[in-house]
């Protein structure tokens, strides 16, 4: 949606402009950086040394979230104006570009090291999530990201809305999967990127105003176009992330009992974990969702944005709803023919733990009790 009446700098410093999308992006990557250290905390990492590495990571990642825009958009710049590429505060970053610079990043900081590694990229979802969530709101306020228009009586798509929507969908699912599902490590992240390409390339851009290329189709009346540049890598990108995500699952049934073996020993949480990194940040979101929705009704008056941050609001909070119950179907014994990988957790708010066991590639919950000696991470 274009709303021309909305100022895209919450404040300036000179001739430096602060943007609202700039300001959410800072939000979402403390958010993100908060629970990923968290995690990492509980399971007995070195949050320092880890901080460095994030760091860097962010800052590739903000660098190849620039250079993807730069060459989707104005590759022309190259060469005629290469001082534009370097004006980050005048807007123009891809998301895309952050997520395989961030990722290049990691890997590069933990090669050596692809058990921590496959961790830190599932823990990294939740920040991803967070910041496709809140940074396409600030595209509202910077006018970008804009849906195609359309003669159905409403003018534009709500393309941000859209893509913000895209975020709030991968927080709950991370989050959904922990609870009700047994994944190797490393699944969380391919499935996320598997399941954003196709909301995004498949939705999100049919409807998005961005130039076509190939296959050139317009429908003006429904505000519809084939193919832009992020669907035209569509494909690859599924073809890669669903062969990574096939390969987290055989390479767990294989390597992972070998993998914990080598592993340095966890710290061992004292009685019953109160810490719960998880249900902290997504109660947040919500809460600055539903503030943000009132002030979008009460200040600016747009009812439609108001109105889609006070329901995403309220659905964060309900998820937290017995967020204390964390494992479903944890048998009291494992089945003939399981082997234990080696992973072991402690259920938030219960005095029970469970550890994973594995047959080929299924992979299940079982009850310990009373506690092993030393426990991996919890999962919160």
């Amino acid at each position: 949606m274009y709303l021309p009446q909305l100022n895209p700098y919450a404040f300036k410093i000179g001739p430096f402009g602060v943007h609202w999308y700039g300001i959410f992006m800072v939000m979402a990557i403390l958010g993100g950086g908060y629970y990923l250290l968290e995690r990492a905390r509980q399971d007995g990492e070195d949050v320092d040394s880890l901080s460095n590495t994030v760091l860097w990571t962010v800052l590739w990642g903000v660098v190849g979230a620039r250079v993807v825009f730069v060459l989707a958009n104005d590759p022309q710049w190259i060469w005629t104006d290469p001082v534009q590429i370097l004006k980050v505060w005048q807007g123009g970053l891809a998301i895309d570009g952050a997520l395989g610079f961030g990722l290049l990043a990691f890997w590069i900081q933990l090669r050596h090291r692809p058990l921590l590694f496959n961790y830190i990229m599932d823990w990294a979802v939740p920040g991803i999530a967070l910041g496709i969530f809140m940074v396409r709101i600030g595209n509202v306020f910077d006018h970008q990201v804009l849906g195609r228009m359309t003669e159905l009586g409403f003018g534009r798509w709500p393309e941000q809305l859209w893509g913000s929507f895209i975020g709030i969908f991968l927080i709950l699912r991370y989050f959904w999967i922990q609870r009700y599902r047994t994944p190797p490590p490393g699944y969380q992240f391919w499935s996320a990127m598997f399941y954003y390409a196709i909301l995004r390339g498949f939705i999100g851009e049919t409807t998005r105003d961005n130039p076509v290329y190939i296959w050139h189709y317009i429908n003006p009346h429904w505000g519809i176009g084939f193919t832009t540049l992020m669907q035209l890598f569509t494909p690859p990108i599924l073809i890669f992330t669903g062969l990574m995500m096939r390969r987290t699952w055989r390479a767990s049934s294989q390597h992972l009992p070998e993998l914990f073996r080598k592993r340095p020993e966890p710290a061992v949480p004292s009685g019953r974990l109160n810490t719960r990194p998880g249900k902290r940040i997504v109660q947040l979101t919500g809460v600055v969702s539903i503030i943000g929705g009132i002030l979008f009704q009460v200040v600016l008056h747009v009812p439609l944005i108001a109105g889609y941050l006070v329901g995403a609001g309220l659905v964060f909070e309900l998820f937290t709803l017995g967020w204390d119950s964390r494992y479903q179907a944890v048998q009291s014994t494992p089945p003939e023919g399981f082997e234990p990988t080696g992973e072991t957790y402690c259920n938030p708010g219960r005095d029970k733990w469970v550890s994973v066991w594995q047959h080929g590639i299924r992979r299940i919950y079982v009850a310990t009790d009373p506690p092993p000696s030393n426990p991996a991470s919890p999962i919160s």
